[in-house]
C-alpha cells in the first residue's frame, strides 16, 4: 500500500512540475499582481550567470521623488532589488537589504525597484521597515520585463561597468546577500568589512 501512496504521490508532483513549465505565466494567475506574465516564460528564463549590460533607462521617481538614472550608477557596483509590498517574501528580505546596504555604503549603492504596486502601500511599506536606499518605481512593469525577470523579488548584481554579474530570483538573507556581493561584486559586508 506504502509503494502505492508513494507512486501516486510522485505522479502527483511530476504532473505539478509540468504543469508548472509550461505554463505561461510564471508568477501564478490571480494570486499576483499584473506582473504575472511578464517575464520570460519558466523554459527561455536566464541563467542566474548570464552578463549583459544594465540598460540605461530613467525610472520613475518613489513616492514622488526625482527620476532615477541608472546611468548614475556606473563607477560603483549596485545592487538592483526588484520588490513591492503584495510580495511576501519581498516583506521577509526588506530589512535584511537595509542593514546590509549601511554596512557596504560608500562602497556600493543599493537601488529598490518598486513593481507594479498601489503607491500608498508602497510608501507606508518602506515608512514602516525605515528603508532609507535609493528607491524607484516601475508602476507598469516594463524595466522589470526589459531585464527578462521572471520572480519576485529578484535582485541584480551589476558591476561598475554596468555589467549584470548575477541574478537571484527568490528572498535573501543578510548572510546570503553579503556573500553574493563578495562573490560577484567584490565588495566585502559586515564587520570589518
Amino acid at each position: 500500500m506504502l509503494v502505492g501512496v508513494a507512486a501516486t504521490l510522485a505522479l502527483l508532483a511530476a504532473a505539478a512540475a509540468v504543469a508548472l513549465l509550461t505554463r505561461p505565466d510564471p508568477l501564478g494567475g490571480s494570486a499576483a499582481p499584473a506582473t504575472a506574465g511578464l517575464g520570460p516564460d519558466l523554459r527561455s528564463r536566464p541563467a542566474a550567470a548570464d552578463r549583459f549590460a544594465l540598460p540605461d533607462v530613467v525610472l520613475a521617481g518613489f513616492a514622488g521623488a526625482p527620476p532615477v538614472r541608472l546611468a548614475d550608477y556606473r563607477g560603483t557596483p549596485l545592487v538592483v532589488n526588484f520588490w513591492a509590498s503584495w510580495c511576501t517574501p519581498c516583506v521577509v528580505e526588506m530589512p535584511d537589504f537595509q542593514q546590509v546596504a549601511g554596512e557596504v555604503a560608500g562602497r556600493a549603492e543599493f537601488l529598490g525597484v518598486n513593481v507594479q504596486d498601489a503607491p500608498a502601500s508602497a510608501a507606508a511599506f518602506v515608512t514602516r521597515l525605515g528603508i532609507d536606499y535609493d528607491l524607484a518605481s516601475d508602476p507598469a512593469g516594463e524595466f522589470y520585463a526589459e531585464v527578462r525577470n521572471f520572480g519576485m523579488p529578484t535582485t541584480l548584481f551589476v558591476d561598475p561597468a554596468g555589467t549584470v554579474a548575477y541574478r537571484h530570483t527568490g528572498a535573501l538573507d543578510a548572510s546570503q546577500l553579503r556573500e553574493l556581493l563578495a562573490v560577484h561584486l567584490g565588495v566585502q559586508a559586515g564587520a570589518g568589512g
